[in-house]
């Protein structure tokens, strides 16, 4: 139930049955007994990444695949079972920015954000200039609700490399949560500039134009979203239920938004967006 993105920098992968809930990216790079011709992340299945958790004697030769299963049990959303093999790794390699970006990754698909923000922290204290683990720390910070710190790291990234997509598209989402619409807007052409078919970056720029009163111009990005790919649509109400679940109800709220915007009739969304709301008032009363 994440978005995972290589760290090839260039593409993301959906995991199987799920959704963008927690964006991080992966990084593919020769660093620490990792190769360039290191298997297809994508090519182990389930059936080679479910049966082979059990200790082993691990050599610098088997870590490039010890990597690969591990991001492939990330894409499945079994985040225990690849903590148990990028743990493996880092055995015999601490330094490995790979597995440590990756066991980041999966803390932080588990809820368990600071254990995530120290894996992030070792991988950058290797690679401090790596544009793909800056934003993953960014990522974290949004999903907290704090997003002027999700910002510096994204600037940080920027900085580093103008054109990394999903940044720029981060930023946009962090801009669009402090309801800074225009600003907002701006990153999402940037992410649309470099990748015209950025689902989501239509999504939020349709958003931030609704907000800002430009009707017209909102549905016509939320339309064009849905034409490119409309299996993005239903992953809205799932990233809302995320952000409800671990209690960041302002910006469950959003993403509920983003949903009806799209399917006014969308039953999950309605009922979800409902009860944050309850919760909301629940919270709002306990505190006053």
């Amino acid at each position: 139930m994440i978005e995972l993105r290589p760290l090839s920098l260039s593409s993301f992968v959906i995991v199987l049955g799920g959704s963008f809930l927690y964006c991080f990216s992966s990084i593919i790079l020769p660093a620490s007994g990792v190769s360039s011709s290191s298997p297809s992340l994508l090519s182990l299945t389930a059936a080679n990444t479910t049966n082979d958790t059990t200790n082993i004697n691990v050599t610098l030769d088997e870590v490039p695949i010890l990597n690969s299963k591990g991001v492939a049990l990330n894409s499945l959303g079994k985040y225990n079972d690849s903590i148990v093999y990028f743990d493996k790794v880092l055995a015999i390699d601490p330094k490995n920015v790979l597995a440590l970006n990756e066991k980041g990754n999966a803390f932080g698909g588990l809820g368990n954000y600071i254990q995530a923000i120290a894996s992030y922290d070792k991988a950058l204290a290797v690679d401090p200039k790596n544009a793909t683990i800056l934003d993953n720390k960014g990522v974290v910070f949004y999903h907290l609700g704090n997003y002027t710190g999700a910002i510096t790291y994204y600037d940080r990234a920027l900085a580093i490399d103008p054109s990394v997509v999903f940044a720029s598209y981060d930023k946009g989402n962090a801009l669009e949560a402090l309801e800074k619409y225009s600003d907002a807007i701006t990153y999402f052409d940037k992410a649309l500039a470099l990748d015209p078919n950025h689902v989501l970056a239509m999504i939020g720029k349709g958003f931030a134009l609704d907000k800002l009163g430009n009707h017209t111009q909102a549905v016509f990005y939320y339309d064009k979203a849905k034409a490119t790919d409309p299996r993005y649509i239903p992953d809205l109400t799932n990233k809302a239920n995320f952000l409800d679940k671990i209690g960041n109800y302002e910006l469950a709220i959003i993403y509920y938004d983003k949903a009806l915007a799209i399917d006014p009739k969308n039953i999950d969304a309605i009922k979800g967006k409902q009860q944050t709301l309850a919760t909301l008032n629940q919270t709002a009363s306990a505190g006053s």
